[in-house]
């Protein structure tokens, strides 16, 4: 574009001049094209027929059209022809020779596309580059609005800032008396939550949920209403606009839309950040909530996010409180699917304190408006090497280890608060332990092998804690896996696993199912 622009200069030269008049005309149209293009063209034609209009328009702008321009201008309409003819190869979109797209559409500000995998699997992906969620991770994008409600002692009213999928936003269902409403910038991934209706619902049959089309920074500035709760997704800090969305400025503006016991969650992606950008972040949030708190999302090696959490007040809970919030709800059985079955699932999800978090980020620099420390670094993480997200956990951990009980629980009042240290504490090692044999067992989809590597591992983490559960039902997988192929250790395992916690029923349960089966067939055999 540049030596185009010098070309026609050089052409309007004459003895009057004409650069000046060449410099006005270029002015005017780089006034004239982000309307034509922007405004217009992009939201009718996409960004593809854009794009290949320009040089077409360029085509008009030769002063000579000599027997090379046209020559070269024919071959440049006849190759833009031949790509708008061709179906398949107008979108920029990066494919699984099995992926198919359901559903594409180019916006002004991003392309947004649903794409299906060869397991029925839907996903959201925004400009070629950045996954929003899908059905296969319902589980944590659940939780992830799960929790911060659950912490709430009774909420509202919530707003959930960024839509994705809509599956976090959805769960919002699940509490009756919750008014929702979530706030997306994209008008196209609005467009596209339908497709996931089979994990979300029909959105529009809930009247306690309502989808604004907005900013999520200024609706939170512009906004005068007061939430019991709000939540931010995860933002991809190297996207256009989301590093704004770490800042000083906005934390204390979603600070000043809480209500009295409100509460704000930022979730962050790990695996999408290098450790320093984590650290600023983490510093700029305890600047505006000085109580703060963090919180895993789920126990995941390869997708580790983390929430920060914090209101007005310190959370503290006591050991009976989990019991009295979700007694008598019709979501009581919903939690337990979801893993917060008692005050230690719920609670074990438990990273650091506010005196941690300091401590931890006190190095950091803070990320604001005048210094928007995060919007510089972001990109070293999309054009670097940041390393493994399973190793940047287990330096969280260490750093974190072990957690303080006095942060997240309140003063000792009954036996029971008493005994909450101990079972809390060994939930804790627990959970870290069960992460550390996720980054050191090799996986396979033999499930005699994993026997073989994951067993004894498994079961070190079960005697720990009995309240800890996510290292008890993966056992309880591979014995009933390997049954058919090896019974003498299908049954060993299950043995073992009912004496490692004797409080759950399940593995005597199955060992019943299956070897009183084989007994009787047995019998009835002789």
């Amino acid at each position: 574009m540049g030596a185009t622009f010098s070309h026609l200069a050089q052409s309007l030269k004459g003895r009057e001049g004409g650069v000046g008049r060449a410099l006005c005309l270029n002015t005017l149209g780089g006034a004239l094209a982000p309307i034509c293009f922007g405004v217009l063209l992009l939201p009718e034609i996409g960004i593809t027929y854009s794009l290949l209009l320009i040089p077409m328009l360029y085509l008009l702008c030769i002063p000579r059209a000599g027997r090379p321009y046209i020559m070269a201008s024919a071959a440049i309409i006849l190759l833009a022809i031949l790509i708008v003819q061709k179906p398949g190869t107008h979108r920029f979109i990066s494919l699984s020779k099995s992926d198919k797209i359901v559903y594409h559409k180019e916006g002004v500000m991003a392309s947004v596309c649903v794409i299906e995998d060869p397991n029925k699997g839907l996903h959201l992906k925004v400009n070629n580059r950045y996954q929003m969620g899908g059905t296969t991770s319902v589980f944590s994008d659940r939780r992830q609005s799960y929790l911060p409600l659950l912490l709430h002692r009774n909420p509202q009213k919530a707003l959930f800032l960024g839509l994705g999928t809509g599956t976090t936003f959805a769960t919002a269902s699940s509490f009756p008396d919750l008014d929702a409403t979530g706030v997306e910038l994209i008008p196209e991934v609005i467009e596209a939550v339908p497709y996931f209706k089979q994990v979300t619902g029909d959105l529009t049959q809930f009247r306690n949920l309502h989808i604004v089309n907005a900013d999520a920074r200024r609706y939170v500035s512009a906004s005068d209403e007061n939430y019991d709760i709000i939540i931010a997704d995860l933002f991809h800090p190297s996207r256009d606009g989301a590093a704004s969305l770490y800042t000083l400025e906005h934390f204390r503006a979603i600070k000043n839309r809480l209500n009295e016991k409100g509460l704000f969650c930022q979730w962050l992606p790990l695996y999408q950040l290098d450790m320093e950008t984590f650290k600023n972040i983490t510093r700029t949030f305890m600047a505006a909530f000085p109580e703060g708190q963090a919180f895993l999302a789920h126990y995941s090696i390869d997708q580790p996010i983390i929430g920060l959490i914090g209101g007005h007040e310190k959370l503290r809970f006591s050991e009976n409180w989990y019991t009295k919030r979700v007694r008598g709800t019709s979501f009581m059985k919903v939690m337990a699917g979801y893993g917060y079955d008692s005050i230690y699932s719920l609670l074990g999800s438990f990273m650091a304190g506010s005196d941690a978090l300091k401590t931890f980020s006190k190095d950091a620099s803070l990320n604001t408006d005048e210094n928007p420390i995060v919007l510089f670094q972001a990109p070293r993480f999309v054009y670097g090497t940041p390393g493994e997200p399973k190793d940047r956990l287990m330096r969280l951990l260490a750093a974190f280890s072990p957690p303080d009980p006095e942060a997240i629980l309140a003063e000792i009042i009954t036996e029971h608060d008493y005994l909450a240290r101990p079972k809390l504490n060994a939930y804790w090692s627990a959970r870290d332990r069960f992460l550390e044999v996720g980054t050191v067992v090799e996986r396979t989809s033999d499930p005699l092998q994993l026997y073989k590597r994951a067993s004894d591992p498994l079961l070190e983490v079960v005697r720990k804690s009995s309240d800890f559960s996510a290292a008890y039902f993966p056992l309880i997988s591979i014995a009933y896996e390997i049954y058919p192929k090896d019974r003498n250790a299908s049954f060993d395992l299950l043995s073992r696993l009912e004496k490692a916690n004797s409080t759950r029923p399940e593995a005597r349960i199955l060992k019943s199912k299956l070897f009183d089966t084989t007994k009787s067939i047995a019998r009835k055999r002789n």
